[in-house]
């Protein structure tokens, strides 16, 4: 399995710069998000303190990203894996990313992506 610890995390997006509050409703906040980029959500897990989002552009069926939002600090993370694919991931790919690299661990508590930001 692979360590979180590999993955290059940056934010990319914050509550503030959509207009909004992180004490929001989380639907209203990934809504914003979402209209900002243009993308739609293909797969979304929500935690307490954060959720994890895999985002695709529309028609595009190779273009997922995956992202964490900071409940607590109202910010969107993009997560690079150094797995060497570029321009994106298709559906058929998402589970396993999210498993190998552990995604998930970092949803459940994003304050672990300040330890994994490059």
């Amino acid at each position: 399995m692979t360590s979180s610890l590999a993955i290059d995390a940056r934010p990319v997006v914050s509550t503030g710069d959509l207009g909004t509050r992180p004490e929001r409703d989380i639907a209203e906040i990934v809504a914003g998000f979402l209209k900002l980029g243009e993308g739609v959500v293909a797969h979304w897990v929500e935690y307490a303190r954060g959720a994890l989002l895999f985002v695709m552009a529309p028609g595009d069926a190779r273009s997922g990203e995956f992202y964490i939002y900071d409940r607590r600090k109202g910010s969107f993370w993009l997560l690079s894996l150094p797995d060497g694919v570029f321009g994106g991931y298709g559906m058929c790919d998402m589970r396993q990313k999210i498993k190998d690299f552990r995604l998930l661990d970092l949803a459940e508590d994003p304050s672990r992506l300040a330890a994994v930001r490059h």
